[in-house]
């Protein structure tokens, strides 16, 4: 039995030439309960690969006889699912971007708190696909904090943010508009040690450059005309709880100096203020950008770069995880049917096929405006296709113009699975599951009779 237990520890391939920080690094690896094979340079390094496999390696991108790059290329050949972390004490976002293109998964520029490094390698590890087992298919509607999802990708997901919320680690959310973002700040601080106190929102885009200061770090009576009195900013206010600062990409230059200290020194002067204050709080910060372009472009200091991503959630894109539309559009139907006391039944297979077809570039956030109109403008129970198609469209008009055989069979599929769906969820049973649709028993048969499902 002690054997099986040595065995499913995570394997780490540590490739550090510097004596003391080795030793170090491997000793509270260890201590986290990793299996950790230590190389003092590259060559040492490709042997340890040739010998056994690994689940994630930590290698230093300047080692004498082999550089980090040549030994990661080995490693992800080696190991295609394991996880990748680049070490060095020469970093710029030139030798990121490198790095990251041969595999890497992170980058961390020395010197890092060995906390760091644990909070990182447990959700790059917790978020990667097993080799031994496929990749997650939830069979059925999931929810974390407020999100609803049942695609492979978002349960992934939701793993990372349980294995990151507990820690202070500063996390970055990238994502397209509309993805969710905010909804998973609020779960990562939900589930953190600090749920009992408050979470702060900052929407940096919307606020203008010159007043985003004081927004949030305060300032002084008389610090400027109109300051008539002492204001906290929104780092006060978040003393001890959780700030989120959405489209962080967006700061000046002035701000995010402010923003680099206190995240390095936990303290900062309001505006007009000679005295230092001290702060205790978890930054939670978003964007819809590439942070690495926003750096390359001269427009995001490097080192608030490497300060912001310890841990990165990429959020994909609602075209990405179609098996998350219906479970969201059902919920969306609830959410806005009842205030309006109606008693909303579902969709039919035609507003499905709609909803199934469209590419969402406006993501959930989309959806939900589209769901919203159809539940305030419908009649029926149950939301159908010309409901939720735009105005002078059809259910059929996302899929696109001179495809209409395609179109077609696109469309039984989608209403193949959809109703394979329902009756599953109702062990088959057909009364309950026209119910469910909204329509009669008899219409269901001619369905499942016209789809060949009978």
């Amino acid at each position: 039995m002690a054997g099986q237990g040595r065995a499913m520890r995570p394997r780490i391939l540590l490739a550090e030439d510097e004596p003391i920080l080795r030793v170090t690094l491997a000793h509270d690896l260890a201590d986290a309960g990793y299996e950790v094979s230590a190389a003092a340079d590259g060559a040492e390094g490709l042997q340890r690969l040739q010998e056994r496999s690994f689940d994630a390696a930590l290698l230093d991108l300047k080692l004498p006889k082999a550089d980090g790059l040549t030994l990661l290329e080995r490693f992800k050949a080696a190991n295609p699912t394991g996880v990748a972390v680049m070490m060095t004490a020469y970093g710029t976002i030139h030798t990121a971007v490198a790095a990251m293109k041969a595999g890497a998964a992170d980058y961390l520029l020395k010197p890092f708190p060995s906390e760091d490094l644990l909070v990182l390698l447990r959700a790059l590890l917790a978020s990667r696909p097993r080799p031994e087992e496929p990749a997650p298919r939830p069979a059925s509607v999931l929810q974390f904090g407020d999100l609803i999802y049942a695609s492979p990708s978002m349960a992934r997901i939701a793993d990372l943010i349980a294995t990151v919320a507990p820690s202070d680690a500063t996390v970055l959310i990238q994502g397209e508009t509309g993805t969710g973002k905010e909804l998973v700040a609020r779960a990562i601080h939900q589930l953190s040690g600090r749920q009992t106190q408050p979470l702060i929102k900052v929407a940096c885009a919307a606020i203008p450059e010159t007043l985003l200061e004081t927004e949030l770090f305060g300032h002084e009576r008389g610090a400027f005309t109109g300051a008539i009195r002492d204001r906290k900013g929104r780092f006060e206010l978040a003393h001890r709880g959780s700030l989120f600062l959405d489209e962080v990409a967006d700061l000046g230059p002035g701000v995010q100096a402010k923003l680099l200290r206190v995240l390095q020194e936990r303290e900062f002067e309001r505006v007009g203020a000679t005295q230092t204050l001290k702060v205790d709080v978890r930054l939670i910060s978003a964007t819809r950008k590439r942070l690495e372009d926003e750096v390359m472009a001269g427009r995001l200091r490097e080192d608030l770069y490497y300060r912001l991503k310890v841990i990165t959630v990429n959020l994909p894109p609602l075209r990405e995880r179609k098996e998350d539309v219906l479970p969201l559009a059902e919920r969306f139907l609830e959410k806005y049917g009842r205030p309006l006391g109606k008693e909303m039944r579902g969709f039919t297979p035609e507003a499905c096929a709609y909803l199934l077809g469209h590419a969402w570039p406006g993501n959930v956030r989309e959806l939900e405006a589209c769901v919203q109109r159809a539940v305030t403008l419908t009649r029926s129970p149950v939301v159908g296709g010309e409901d939720v198609a735009p105005e002078g469209g059809s259910a059929a008009g996302s899929q696109g113009q001179g495809q209409a055989s395609s179109l077609a069979e696109t469309i039984r599929d989608a209403e193949r699975r959809y109703l394979e769906e329902i009756l599953r969820s109702v062990g088959g049973q057909k009364a309950r599951a026209a119910e469910i649709l909204g329509i009669s028993r008899k219409t269901l048969w001619k369905k499942l009779k016209l789809l060949q499902m009978e």
